[in-house]
This record gives C-alpha cells, structure tokens and sequence, in this order.
C-alpha cells in the first residue's frame, strides 16, 4: 500500500450489525491485506481472506497483542500468552477441560434450558431471550461446570454482570481495571475449592499434575478468570444472536436439526467470532504484503468464515492453531440446549418489536451484540 493511500478507520461502520460488513468483501477482492487506524490509536494490517488469516493464527512469528496494550505485557490470560508457556496452561488446562467432563454436563445444561423457555413464556409476550434465556443458561452452564452451587448463582450472576462491563468496555484499558476488579471473586471461588473440592472443573484443575508439573495459584486465577471471560457472554450473545438471524430468515423452527443449524449460525456470527489481533516477532510476507517486525495484524474471523474461498472448510469462530478455543465443546453444547429448548417450547416465537428498535451495545472492542431480544408467540 502506498503512502498516499488512505488509511481507513476501523472497525467499519455499517448501519446493521447483523449484516456482513461490504467492505470485508471489497477489501477480499481489491486489498486483501490493508492498512487501517483503530480507535486506540494504532495502525494494522486487515485481512480478509480465509487461507491467510488461517495461515496467521497458526505462525508462531506472530504473537497475540490486544490493541491499546503494550505488546511486550503478556497479560497473565491464557489466550493473549505464547510460547512454550502458553503450550503448558493449554496442556493442563485440556487434562481437566475433557471431552466426558463436558458430555457429563449436557443432561443438567439441557434441564437448564428447558426450565428457563418454561419461566421466559410464564412471564408473557414481550419477554426478552437474552435476559431470560441466553444469560442466565451461560451463566448456569458456568455454574455447572466450576461446582458453583446453585443457591450461589445469584451471586455469579452478579459477578457476571460485572464480566459484562469488562467485556464491553470502551478501551482495553479500561477492560483491564474493570477485570482486576472483578478477580477477587475468582480468588475466594478458588479458595472454597481447596477446602472442599467437588467433582467439577475448578477443582480438577487444582488437582490437575502432568509429570509433576502443576498449576500455581496465579496460573489458576487468571485460567479461571478467561473460563469466565470467554463462557459468559461470548456464548450468551451467540444464542441471542443465532436467534435474532433464525427470525429474521423465518426459520425459527423445529424442522431442522438444532446440531446442523448450530454450526451454520456460528459460521454466520457477525457479534461472537472475534477479531484475532497479533504482532510480527519478524518480519514476514501475507498474502503478498511485506509485515515488518513489531506491525500489528488483524484476524477477523468472520471475515475469514464468509470468504467463498472457504468453501467446505471448516469455520474459525473458535479460532484455529495455538490458541483455538478450549471451550468450542461447552459452547455449542450450550447453544445447541437453548436453541432446542426453544424450538420444543409452546408455539412459534417471533420479534415482539420492529427489527430497527433493537439495540445494539460494543463488544470486544470491535464487536455489537443486542442490548434485548423480546419475543412474542
């Protein structure tokens, strides 16, 4: 890109979030690697194609920076670490996070989902699916899984009002104080566990050894606080969304198998698959643009899941390489009980209000989820 080019500023605006952004496909075609301006301050190289933003996640020369952040912090969260350091969290963390830890949870999260469609249509036309349904079965899901009993989920609950807050903080600065705030609750939830450990997640992964090796206490807070960082709103605000998409297409039904319809509305996701953001630890070519060492590197995965390029590929709303999501198992288990809850609910549900009176709030900086999602039936 020459230097009398512009430098566009992003994230794009674009008049319906639930829309994919034009300009990621103009850009695909015309620039597929182009220099923008983010509202913190620094300049990035944005990719757009499919094969070269899955080519950059999985290149250890390039490491992950969070935009308005130093990039020598590495923050002490498992998905902005790298390095044999970050291999060893992910290494224990997957020794406790399995597959049957999951598979044991689904028949509590899917009884879950179905009290919670059960209370949402008890409280009449005009309830709202996020407040009703998405949060609160994240939020039990979490429960769930770190051994939180049940009469303590108010007390999540209200730490994850919190998380909220953190999540759709203005600036990564400003995410980072709100975060420190909130660790003390993750502190005294690990403490709870060392006196009383249980047969959940938290404390296997107290337990969890590996030839010896164990987590420390800091390891563990910050491990748990990502847990909650990544299991709340992120799969809350994919159901609400996944809704949102379903009513507007007219395909809120239960003639489609929910699993099928899950993965093709994650591939959809404009509000839940991140930007991934790195910086070059040498310089490098992508897809034919000469990235110096220290430039910045955007990644969105939504961008890369719409390239038709993709074809039968698979999608990166979870990530891919080092630092694909631990947690993709829980999440569509989650996805998959409150959208099956819904659809075996009491009639046909549809938006109780004009699609252009929905709200919208900022998420990860780069991203918008609906502020409500009031249906009626």
């Amino acid at each position: 890109m020459s230097s009398a080019q512009k430098t566009d500023v992003y994230p794009f605006v674009q008049q319906d979030p639930m829309e994919y952004s034009a300009e990621f496909a103009r850009r695909r075609v015309e620039e597929p690697v182009s220099r923008v301006e983010l509202a913190s301050g620094e300049t990035a190289w944005l990719l757009t194609r499919y094969a070269d933003i899955r080519a950059v996640l999985s290149d250890d020369r390039f490491q992950p920076w969070v935009p308005g952040m130093s990039a020598d912090d590495g923050y002490g969260m498992i998905f902005t670490m790298s390095g044999p350091g970050h291999a060893r969290l992910r290494r224990l963390a997957a020794r406790a996070l399995t597959p049957r830890r999951v598979g044991l949870l689904e028949p509590r999260i899917r009884r879950h989902a179905d009290d919670l469609v059960a209370k949402l249509v008890a409280k009449g036309p005009g309830a709202d699916l996020l407040e009703n349904l998405a949060l609160p079965l994240a939020m039990s899901a979490l429960g769930e899984l770190l051994g939180v009993p049940a009469g303590e989920w108010d007390r999540l609950g209200n730490w994850a009002g919190g998380l909220s807050e953190v999540i759709s903080a203005s600036t990564a600065t400003e995410m980072a104080e709100l975060g420190a705030k909130l660790g003390g609750y993750v502190v005294s939830l690990i403490e709870a566990k060392r006196a009383e450990p249980g047969e959940d997640l938290l404390s296997e992964l107290i337990a969890v050894e590996d030839q010896g090796d164990r987590l420390e206490d800091g390891e563990l807070t910050s491990l748990v606080f990502a847990f909650f960082l990544a299991g709340y709103l992120p799969p809350a605000n994919a159901l609400a969304s996944g809704v949102l998409q379903l009513l507007r297409e007219g395909r809120l039904r239960a003639s489609e198998a929910v699993p099928d319809v899950v993965e093709e509305l994650l591939a959809a996701d404009q509000s839940s698959a991140t930007d991934q953001s790195r910086v070059a630890t040498e310089d490098v070519e992508v897809g034919g643009a000469p990235i110096r060492a220290g430039e910045f590197v955007l990644a969105p995965l939504r961008a890369a899941n719409q390239d038709p390029a993709r074809g039968e590929g698979p999608h990166l709303t979870f990530g891919h390489g080092p630092h694909r999501c631990l947690g993709a198992a829980l999440a569509r288990m989650e996805l998959t009980s409150g959208l099956g809850a819904l659809l075996a609910g009491p009639g046909e549900f549809s938006l109780a209000v004009p699609w252009a009176d929905l709200g919208w709030r900022p998420l990860f900086l780069t991203l918008q989820g609906p502020t409500a999602v009031p249906l009626t039936w």
